[in-house]
């Protein structure tokens, strides 16, 4: 790494070193977080400019997320509020460019790209060792843990931002040489229970379902496989007994929770995006409206609720983009799938190549309850693993 760093000219050495910061910048707050991955954004399409580099323009994935930003300015250009959606669909891009920033100049060489991964490995376990702390020092609030942000969203950290990181820690316990592997079993049984002790339901479910699923695309040995489940699954058992609110919380708030009629929240507010749909069904009311013109469609329709976002991507692109919205949206998410996917069977070999498309499947899971797909700190911590899978496809077969 440091031998490739020197090779790099003085301006954009400084600007690596800054982007291998970031995992630990995160830590800090989101308007920090925000400016590093912005800064690195724009210097990337400043960068492309000058040195006329338009040839991650070709790649589908790139084109498509184009492709969606300009549905999204349109629909806000067209919707109640223009100057509110626009501005919103305008700095939105940041996020998606900065996963070219990082698939196309910063990660492209491997010793960069894995030196990356260590840094958002250490930077977990850094939040690990703060969570650790919040719960011995002040314990959960409501069942949630929200050290170092004052916020209830340390788990989305854990979840997000460590994802490439933990895929590969539980890929590796899976299939590497067994001192290896004890070694990263212990160490992602320790994260994914603290995601259980964060109480974030979600983030737990991305977390555990994409470790699973690492472990069965490289290298499994089935036997230490059932072994890692056994163990996660008791760890867990354990918890819950000690703890009898957080089996409540996961166990019987989720069942309650599913979106089958108007007895669940989520029914009721992805219900109500659904109705925002019908208001305006080709380009929707207006990128980021929801939360503003909610309060007007839900007039009369009792069984549905409001809420800042429909806590769903794809209602949430049907809501404020409408259909077309819908389509490209698909596209742009489509292509980043694929393209991680397929860098991933031609490199089967190598473990971050082959886990790499298990973060965008599980960001992107269809039915599954998220975020704000426009909100500030899902995406910084979103497309922040988003660009790490995807710089994966820079790898090769002698790269394993």
């Amino acid at each position: 790494m440091i031998e490739r760093l020197n090779n790099l000219p003085t301006w954009e050495r400084g600007f690596h070193i800054f982007w291998l910061l970031g995992p630990f910048v995160l830590l800090i707050e989101r308007s920090p977080a925000d400016a590093w991955l912005t800064i690195l954004a724009i210097t990337f399409a400043v960068r492309a400019v000058i040195k006329r580099d338009g040839a991650w323009l070709k790649i589908f994935w790139v084109k498509a997320a184009f492709l969606f930003w300009g549905v999204c300015l349109f629909s806000a250009a067209i919707s109640a509020t223009p100057s509110y959606a626009l501005s919103e669909a305008f700095i939105w891009f940041r996020f998606p460019l900065f996963a070219m920033a990082t698939a196309f100049w910063l990660g492209t060489d491997k010793r960069l790209l894995y030196a990356m991964l260590i840094s958002t490995a250490i930077a977990m376990f850094v939040m690990t060792g703060i969570l650790t702390a919040e719960m011995l020092i002040e314990g959960q609030k409501g069942g949630r843990l929200t050290w170092p942000y004052d916020d209830l969203v340390p788990g989305n950290y854990l979840s997000k931002v460590g994802l490439p990181a933990f895929t590969v820690m539980v890929a590796l316990a899976i299939g590497a040489k067994p001192r290896l592997a004890s070694f990263m079993g212990i160490l992602s049984l320790i994260t994914i229970i603290m995601s259980v002790l964060t109480g974030e339901r979600i983030n737990f479910l991305i977390r555990a379902c994409g470790g699973m699923l690492a472990g069965l695309v490289w290298k499994p040995v089935w036997s230490r496989y059932m072994i890692l489940i056994i163990v996660e699954v008791l760890a867990i058992v354990v918890v819950f007994v000690t703890m009898p609110g957080m089996e409540t919380r996961f166990v019987d708030a989720v069942l309650n929770d599913i979106p089958t009629g108007p007895h669940s929240d989520y029914y009721r507010v992805m219900g109500g995006g659904l109705m925002a749909f019908q208001e305006a069904p080709i380009f929707g009311i207006g990128t980021a409206n929801y939360r503003d013109l909610c309060a007007g469609i839900m007039v009369g329709l009792d069984d549905f609720r409001c809420d800042n976002h429909p806590h769903n991507f794809y209602i949430q692109f049907l809501a404020e983009t409408g259909l077309v919205g819908f389509f490209a949206g698909i596209a742009m998410i489509g292509g980043i799938i694929w393209a991680t996917f397929k860098a991933g069977l031609k490199n089967r070999d190598n473990v971050v190549a082959a886990t790499a498309f298990v973060i965008p499947l599980g960001l992107f899971f269809p039915i599954a309850s998220t975020a704000d797909f426009f909100g500030q700190w899902n995406n910084i911590f979103m497309w922040s693993a988003l660009a790490l899978s995807l710089a994966a496809t820079n790898l090769h077969r002698n790269d394993a």
